[in-house]
């Protein structure tokens, strides 16, 4: 019974599609490369179905340029890698990478005005023919996507598995998705080392891989309260930007077309 095939989508979303040109971009810079230099930017000794799945892969979104062995860095990957996080730049040649995708396009039409949940996102494209573990890792490649160019921490990017899976573009006829780079590993017994006559003041958890620990030396007197509320402060308006520039950038990429 032959296997059914789901129609085309990119498994690897925007996020690390960028991180894995970023190699290509430090070494070339602007200059023309062929599919066998890339190729080993992205990791690989050789053309091979692997490595023009990830060329195919990050042709989808637009990073790149030019065809055959004349390839070169797109103007938007270069802003979207060297532009200031959260900065307009950024934000708008995001905007314009994360629908580059036929299939995002067509999301894009489908949801205009807010981005849907995972489950009716992936009932959508069980319409749309896809196998429901193809329309899983689909829908949240578009999540991913999305979700970077709004500036929102996301979990969404798909694991990284052997299935080929179809993407327009004359470099293979499918391509699998990456997971974002894992976290470092934690220090030993998962703590900081506190030096002599330092202590843990405050502490609290976030996410897995993710903690605050305040570490103070003597007696946390008003000067140095005044001191970290401060840092508080500073911290709040750069995340409250960031978070505005993405929803504004969100916002101009949901908004239909005239």
């Amino acid at each position: 019974m032959a296997k059914v095939r789901s129609p085309n989508y990119p498994s690897l979303s925007l996020g690390p599609a960028l991180e894995a040109v970023r190699p290509a971009f430090k070494s070339e810079n602007r200059n023309k490369m062929s599919r066998t230099v890339l190729a080993k930017h992205l990791g690989y000794n050789s053309l091979n179905g692997r490595s023009l799945g990830k060329i195919g892969a990050v042709r989808a979104y637009g990073l790149l340029d030019g065809s055959g062995d004349e390839l070169r860095i797109s103007d938007d990957a270069v802003v979207a890698l060297n532009a200031p996080e959260g900065s307009q730049e950024r934000t708008a040649a995001l905007a314009r990478l994360a629908i580059k995708p036929t299939l995002f396009q067509e999301l894009r039409k489908d949801f205009p005005d807010t981005l849907p949940s995972l489950e009716n996102l992936k009932f959508s494209l069980v319409k749309k023919q896809f196998t429901p573990d193809a329309a899983e890792k689909a829908a949240k490649s578009y999540l991913a996507t999305m979700n970077l160019v709004a500036g929102i921490p996301d979990a969404y990017n798909p694991p990284d598995d052997d299935e080929e899976t179809g993407q327009q573009g004359d470099d293979s006829k499918g391509f699998r998705g990456n997971p974002p780079p894992p976290p470092p590993p934690p220090l030993a017994g998962g703590k900081v080392k506190v030096m002599d006559g330092e202590r843990v003041a405050f502490t609290e958890e976030g996410q897995p891989g993710q903690y605050l620990k305040l570490i103070a030396s003597g007696e946390v007197d008003d000067g140095l309260l005044e001191a970290l509320e401060d840092f508080v402060k500073r911290q709040r308006k750069r995340l409250s930007a960031q978070v505005r520039t993405g929803r504004e950038g969100l916002e101009d990429l949901m908004a239909p077309e005239k």
